[in-house]
């Protein structure tokens, strides 16, 4: 039920990125308002990231599991009827506040589920390749049916089947989703405070992850809402076709999640996350550098699998490194660094491609994944480590 419900709720995620040049057109924006279209549903995302973990623990999982699909149905119905940019904006907003509505609750169910660093990992792996999914769907099927239909009933083409599903959840009787198993399951699958771990939101190890994954979004944000600005402006490729190979990137992403949840289980979480921030640098790289379309197009996707799995070895680090307290709190925290420097990162490659060029924000990019990476090694967690 939290796989499906991740896959439909990641749908609308990467969709209006992909459609900044649309609506640069149909509404006449410049390059810093469609900027600021990435920048401020980011904000609010920040707003409520951390309220919603604390909620989720007081209240249980399922009614903000539920809420997000509710909200981010209606939203895409608004969307699709924007008159004015403004409405545009509010609608995006919205889209936002509902993917993070759903983040720190279905982690924290899926880490509750799997305690042991080993099987965390894998099934951490496998939530984040369902999110991958719902990305690609959303972002493919625009590609594809833009043309025939226009992109504001693409919006509308999944808000039926994401409320639909909402109401479903939330008849479901799930004991994982419901707050009356909180204790329970912490005392039956061992959450009764390792000696071994910090367990500490002021801890170094938590700090140096909350550090290391905000410069990443700094460095991906920037670059994911210009991804296809580049494509089309420096590849020479249509809409359409941009929209495809941006869709198809967190099809890739799949890939990623999966072997992320494989490596992580056996290097330990730490050394998986530093080789995954190189691996998007080395493929940013060969994004920019090679003038070959097909090459550059690999190392796109190449950069797409190391960005998606990222995140398998980060947030089971989040539970490793917090013990009991990586529950919806700490996952709010761990989104709210992110999320920080993910609002600001638009603003800042719009200013870097006004002021130099668009390949800016992808230089930009290489250096603050190569630090994450840093900081990422001088991490010390006992238990990230994989059994022996």
């Amino acid at each position: 039920m939290v796989w499906l419900s991740h896959l439909l709720v990641e749908i609308y995620l990467l969709m209006h990125p992909a459609l900044v040049p649309v609506f640069r057109s149909e509404f006449g924006l410049s390059i810093f308002e469609a900027g600021l279209l990435v920048s401020v549903p980011s904000i609010c995302r920040l707003v409520i990231v951390i309220p919603t973990g604390i909620f989720a623990d007081r209240f249980g999982s399922k009614p903000f599991v539920v809420l997000s699909m509710i909200i981010s149905g209606l939203s895409a119905v608004l969307l699709s009827q924007s008159p004015t940019a403004l409405v545009l904006l509010v609608s995006l907003s919205l889209i936002m506040i509902s993917v993070t509505l759903y983040h720190p609750p279905g982690l924290s169910i899926v880490s509750r589920l799997f305690p042991e660093q080993a099987e965390r990992s894998t099934a951490i792996g496998l939530h984040g390749a369902s999110g991958c999914i719902g990305q690609s769907l959303g972002t493919i099927s625009l590609g594809l049916l833009m043309p025939h239909i226009g992109w504001r009933n693409c919006y509308l083409l999944f808000s039926t089947p994401i409320i639909v599903w909402a109401f479903a959840v939330a008849r479901a009787k799930v004991p994982q989703l419901s707050k009356h198993a909180t204790k329970q399951e912490d005392q039956t699958q061992g959450w009764h405070k390792p000696s071994n771990q910090a367990g500490s939101a002021f801890s170094l190890g938590f700090f140096l992850l909350l550090s290391a994954m905000g410069l990443n979004a700094l460095a991906n944000s920037g670059v994911s809402a210009f991804m296809t600005t580049y494509l089309v402006s420096s590849e020479n490729l249509t809409v359409e076709l941009a929209s495809i190979i941006f869709g198809a990137g967190p099809l890739i992403g799949i890939v990623g999640s999966l072997g992320a949840g494989y490596l992580s289980a056996r290097l330990g979480d730490r050394k998986a996350l530093a080789l995954f921030f190189l691996g998007q640098v080395v493929f940013l790289i060969g994004l920019i550098g090679v003038p070959y379309l097909p090459l550059a197009t690999v190392s796109f996707f190449m950069y797409e699998l190391f960005l998606a799995a990222i995140w398998t070895p980060a947030t089971s680090l989040v539970a490793c490194l917090m013990g009991r307290t990586g529950g919806g709190t700490a996952y709010s925290l761990f989104y709210f660094a992110g999320d920080a420097l993910g609002a600001v990162s638009p603003l800042i490659a719009a200013a870097l491609i006004t002021s130099l060029n668009i390949m800016a924000p992808f230089m930009f990019a290489i250096a603050l994944l190569t630090a994450s990476a840093l900081l990422t090694l001088l991490i010390k967690a006992k238990q990230e480590e994989p059994a022996a």
